[in-house]
């Protein structure tokens, strides 16, 4: 702990006089892709968070909102009147599965932030370490700020970022 907090000190300090911001980011590499990233968060802007999602991840909110439009579907179809009401309060309404497209339902769950991350959250968010696997196709880097982000490489060669587990494991 003490190491990893002298190192985040050395390096803010090296920091604070050459200015801290964060570079502007494109898809060409891990590290390039998390500072991307991390200025779209701060932005709000769904859209291009969305855009940004590795291909696979995009499907599986393909296959949710498929799945939630199948359920609703099932519901209002299939079950007697008095227990479609419960069946649908039982798993939420039926919003998610009456949404017009995958792209909606990330929106529904992402959590942008809230507004720029600062002096110190900048210096937080500076990559300290970028592992790229052997195949080249997934990466982990890791910031001053102690997180751990992975990444995965697209088809078009741009990388693009990944759920975290326990993220995947709470949609």
């Amino acid at each position: 702990f003490l190491i990893r907090l002298y190192g985040s000190l050395v390096f803010a300090l090296a920091t604070a006089s050459g200015g801290c911001s964060l570079p502007e980011g494109d898809q060409s590499s891990p590290t390039q892709l998390h500072y991307k990233w991390v200025k779209v968060r701060a932005a709000g802007d769904v859209d291009q968070m969305w855009e940004l999602l590795h291909p696979d991840i995009r499907n599986e909110f393909e296959r949710w909102l498929t799945a939630e439009r199948l359920m609703v579907n099932e519901i209002k179809t299939a079950y007697p009147k008095e227990d479609a009401a419960a069946a649908l309060e039982a798993i939420g309404g039926a919003e998610r599965g009456e949404l017009e497209s995958p792209k909606a339902l990330f929106k529904r769950f992402v959590r942008p932030s809230p507004e720029a991350p600062g002096t110190l959250g900048e210096v937080s968010a500076h990559v300290r370490s970028e592992d790229i696997a052997a195949d080249g196709m997934t990466a982990t880097i890791r910031t001053y700020g102690g997180d751990e982000v992975s990444f995965k490489k697209g088809a078009d060669g741009n990388w693009y970022t990944t759920l975290a587990s326990d993220e995947a494991v709470r949609l």
